[in-house]
């Protein structure tokens, strides 16, 4: 560790660059935040922001988590970052006051540069906030979005104070009853939640349940499952009702996706779908435009906020029947209300009605004369001292700017600290390169009270070592696991043996559901006197995610066949385990039989004076399509995970818990 260290710090040198480049195996614990604020805080101390092969960049997941994000997909956010609306704001005022409390301006002290852009905000007399808020409005409610009904603000949905609606609460509030109806697209929460089997047991208090996908899922099938792994409930005594509707595949179907490096690149339909398989868009479309007809014809609760929705997608051709993603991708970048021309930047958002916009950031995607930039495929680096950036290969946000806060890549006089690959150069009272992070001149060209910092988005206009909002504190501690082999944390000697927000959890600020139904517990927690091991899932390189695609492809299937349990050369030879036997892997919530592989890539560590053995799942499996698990449950490794999630985002501590593992038969039995 200490060499990895010493090299890696040795980047924070003029003319050096390191990058972080991370993926679940940081994010997928109950103190994945803390792990990226260690990044960000080591990369601000090096000088690796903004410049080029610097950063901290995400490795996603799958393609077009980015676009999914940047779109509304976060529950707490809408398009473009901008904040999700409270219940206590009634009013659009009440809105903007706090978005104004959170991101307005703060006058930098003691520093040569003397101005914050903070560009969530920027004016206090026309704030970009407002703008932004506007402009979307007037996108989603169109003639029906005025000054007089503050743009439809009241139209919006409103989440209540403190109250969750992420991945994990969303199945706690199934198991309860609350949730009585569900729409699942690409998705398959009963192959890739947490305590997958407990996520299955609560789709059973549905009344209905619709999933949109290319094959039949786990999750359209959950009700076949369970009566045939336990017992505990048969298929007929499951009343949901599930839609199964087929989805077309990216290849018959257009549109964007972004990927981790903001770039919005379109994609082209190569064939139409097959069947009755249809774009998730025009499905979309087609509820969306039948619901307006039942609220306008029968009614409803608050009915306005459907009924005034600006809706019309549909062209000639393919399209005349539906949604055509053009006119949407358009809605998105921006537009003039009146005269209908694309809005080439942000810049020229209004905040009076005059524009709409579906996300601030895609404004300048596309051109004046209403081409798409995304569809560009200029392959030719044109950068400074071509450093990489392919400007003209399809289009990045915000503005065609390849690396975000490049200002902070140069000097006060804008000059770059890296000579031999410039991001960004101040010469002749011009910036060349990049598209710089805000057009103003260099903080020692610029005139007293107007040296704008780098960091932009920022209300200080600076980076943040100091951290402020997070649930454990503004900088990142070391915490244990929810589930721990060790008795307590090397780092502070606080015990992991208590229980949930008692003194001895060594983490008290993580999340930890209370998956229940039916007075039933299903988020047991583990002790390491009944499972010593530490369990962790991962993905394999032929398959994808929960699985869906890859196991109804038979030559992926002839690669990668089954589900396989690794372990390290030592706990096999103690417990009696050769590669190929058949092996069952137990948590507190479940277990699963796999394919034992005995590998010395699992070692055996010592933590604290103990040994301590790792068992590798992958979470693949289930129990439909062409190549189903070992047990009946499927053998997806979240059959083992734990209900439990990070303090800050809750994403679910997917990659530790407490295991065992025993042999079930000989190889080839």
């Amino acid at each position: 560790f200490l060499e990895v260290a010493e090299t890696y710090v040795e980047s924070g040198a003029p003319g050096k660059a390191g990058t972080i480049m991370y993926a679940m195996g940081t994010t997928q614990h109950t103190y994945g935040t803390q792990n990226i604020r260690g990044y960000a805080i080591l990369q601000l101390l090096l000088a690796n922001i903004g410049v080029a092969g610097g950063g901290i960049n995400a490795l996603r997941g799958t393609s077009n988590v980015q676009g999914s994000t940047d779109m509304l997909l976060l529950y707490h956010l809408l398009p473009g970052y901008l904040y999700m609306v409270d219940h206590n704001e009634q009013t659009l005022d009440d809105y903007l006051a706090t978005a104004k409390a959170k991101r307005g301006i703060v006058t930098p002290q003691g520093l040569t540069g003397d101005k914050s852009a903070a560009w969530w905000w920027y004016n206090d007399d026309d704030p970009n906030s407002k703008k932004y808020i506007v402009s979307l409005l007037k996108a989603w409610y169109g003639n029906n979005a005025t000054a007089a009904n503050e743009f439809g603000f009241s139209y919006l949905p409103k989440k209540t104070g403190g109250e969750d609606y992420s991945h994990i609460a969303i199945f706690e509030a199934l198991a309860q009853g609350v949730i009585k109806g569900m729409m699942v697209w690409g998705q398959n929460p009963a192959v890739g939640g947490p305590d997958a089997e407990g996520e299955r047991k609560a789709l059973e208090k549905l009344d209905w349940l619709v999933v949109t996908d290319l094959f039949d899922t786990e999750t359209a099938s959950f009700w076949k499952q369970d009566g045939a792994y336990d017992g505990k409930a048969a298929p007929a005594d499951i009343k949901t009702e599930v839609f199964l509707l087929p989805a077309a595949c990216s290849y018959e179907k257009q549109g964007s996706i972004s990927n981790s490096g903001r770039w919005a690149q379109w994609r082209d339909k190569a064939i139409k779908p097959i069947g009755d398989a249809k774009p998730d868009l025009a499905i979309l479309d087609e509820l969306m435009l039948k619901l307006k007809e039942l609220y306008a014809n029968e009614g409803g609760k608050y009915p306005e906020a459907v009924t005034k929705l600006y809706w019309d997608y549909h062209t000639t051709g393919d399209y005349a029947h539906e949604a055509d993603p053009n006119v949407v991708a358009k809605e998105i970048n921006g537009y003039e209300w009146a005269s209908g021309n694309a809005v080439t930047s942000f810049t020229k958002l209004k905040s009076d009605g005059s524009t709409a916009s579906g996300n601030w950031l895609y404004c300048g995607m596309f051109n004046a004369d209403g081409t798409n930039k995304a569809k560009e495929h200029d392959p030719v680096d044109r950068s400074l001292n071509q450093i990489g950036l392919y400007s003209g290969w399809t289009w990045c946000w915000p503005v065609n700017r390849r690396i975000i806060y490049n200002r902070a890549s140069v000097d006060l006089d804008g000059k770059p600290w890296d000579s031999d690959h410039p991001v960004i150069s101040r010469i002749h009272s011009s910036w060349l390169g990049d598209v710089p992070d805000g057009g103003w001149p260099a903080i020692n060209e610029a005139a007293p009270g107007s040296k704008f910092l780098p960091f932009i988005m920022h209300k200080e206009g600076v980076g943040h070592l100091w951290g402020p909002g997070r649930a454990e504190g503004p900088l990142p501690e070391a915490y244990e696991p929810w589930e721990s082999p060790l008795t307590e944390n090397l780092m502070t000697g606080v015990s992991n043996n208590g229980g949930t927000g008692t003194p001895g959890f060594n983490n008290p600020c993580c999340y930890v559901g209370e998956l229940k139904m039916n007075g039933e517990i299903m988020n047991e927690r583990g002790s390491p006197t009944d499972f010593p091991y530490v369990g962790m899932t991962y993905r394999l390189t032929e398959h994808w995610q929960a699985g869906q695609m890859t196991r109804n492809h038979p030559w992926l299937i002839e690669l990668q066949p089954q589900p396989i349990a690794e372990l390290g050369v030592e706990l096999a030879a103690e417990k009696g385990i050769k590669s190929g036997d058949i092996v069952r892997v137990s948590t507190a919530r479940g277990s699963i039989d796999a394919v034992a592989i005995v590998t010395p890539r699992f070692r055996r560590l010592k933590i604290g004076g103990k040994d301590v053995d790792h068992i590798g799942v992958p979470w693949h499996w289930g129990y439909t399509g062409l190549s189903v698990g070992i047990s009946p449950n499927g053998s997806s490794g979240n059959v083992l995970t734990p209900h439990v999630g990070d303090a800050n985002t809750t994403i679910p501590e997917y990659k530790t818990f407490l295991c065992n593992i025993r042999k079930v038969r000989e190889g080839g039995e």
